[in-house]
């Protein structure tokens, strides 16, 4: 592997994450009109006399339930996170890990919000370029184990009424795949002819992605499965949260794997459409496929909302409460 000198490395490091910091304005910018939008037209469906009382009977109802479950939730995701960290030889100390976890989930819903994470422990731990890489690609794995449990899931139980679906499905896992692909061996050709009088930044960007790339190779193991496990069982949390709503609503029609269908299209919608946002997404893709089971649209529109009120609400509720207690780990940032 070509890689700078050791004293290039660390004086080209900050130029490192001011580029990310740059990548994810930009990757924030359409996407946050994207969302607005979807988010919007979905609320434009809930709209209807009996919504407001629909809505009103989830809150009351599962609130406690989804907050209660959220602990879970968090505890798992962070364990995955710090797992693959540990894999790619990031061991950082619990409290700056919590810190920048709990940053992160607190802003994964809007656009690249979930990296947030990343540059908080790069900042707070002083990572060089390498570990900025790692850590970003761990991130990047968890959504791939999410995927890996979604992607059957969504392709054996198919979209009610539209078979056709599945063919679609499989068709942009085989794109993805092959873009993956040609980008590994774009990033590799370009390390190895970068030219000699190359400025620095340039040359750290080519190495950051290599590194990043060569991660995400080493994740491919078989010391990588064991997470699918608590991977699996955060994603059961939001099935159970889709239940809570649906039997607040007195919807008895869609059954167990009906709802684990639901949330493995709501999955795959935010990792494989290539818009980096939850927010909208989650909801129009939520919307269509609670549709798709027998709902009337606007009651569709009630459960995502509903979803996403409950459970991203918990969520940000639980972070902040982290945040707080372990606030002195800003100091100096």
């Amino acid at each position: 592997m070509t890689r700078a000198d050791p004293s290039e490395q660390k004086s080209t490091w900050r130029r490192v994450l001011g580029w990310l910091r740059e990548r994810e304005r930009l990757r924030a910018t359409v996407p946050g009109a994207v969302a607005v939008g979807l988010l919007a037209y979905v609320i434009s469906i809930a709209v209807s006399p009996r919504s407001g009382a629909q809505l009103w009977e989830i809150v009351r109802s599962t609130w406690w339930a989804v907050l209660l479950l959220t602990f879970p939730y968090l505890a798992l995701r962070a364990l995955v996170w710090r797992n693959l960290l540990e894999q790619l030889d990031i061991k950082v100390p619990a409290r700056p890990m919590l810190v920048s976890f709990a940053s992160g989930e607190m802003l994964k819903s809007v656009p690249a919000g979930v990296y947030v994470q990343n540059y908080l422990l790069a900042r707070l731990e002083h990572f060089g370029p390498d570990d900025v890489a790692r850590s970003y690609m761990a991130t990047t794995a968890m959504l791939g184990l999410e995927a890996a449990l979604a992607f059957p899931v969504a392709l054996i139980l198919g979209w009610p009424g539209r078979p056709s679906v599945r063919w679609a499905l499989f068709g942009v896992v085989v794109a993805w795949t092959v873009a993956l692909a040609v980008a590994w061996a774009l990033v590799r050709y370009g390390a190895r002819h970068l030219r000699p009088g190359a400025p620095g930044w340039v040359r750290a960007v080519v190495d950051f992605l290599e590194e990043f790339l060569e991660a995400g190779g080493r994740l491919i193991s078989w010391k990588t499965l064991p997470n699918l496990l608590p991977t699996a069982l955060y994603l059961i949390i939001y099935v159970i949260d889709i239940y809570l709503i649906l039997h607040a609503l007195g919807v008895h029609s869609v059954g167990a794997l009906g709802m684990v269908n639901i949330y493995a299209v709501i999955t795959l919608s935010n990792i494989l459409v290539p818009i980096p946002t939850e927010l909208g997404m989650t909801e129009f893709a939520g919307m269509t496929i609670v549709q798709a089971y027998g709902l009337p649209l606007s009651t569709a529109a009630v459960v995502v909302l509903s979803l996403r009120a409950l459970a991203t609400g918990a969520t940000i509720l639980l972070s902040v409460a982290i945040l707080v207690l372990l606030r002195k780990q800003f100091r100096g940032f």
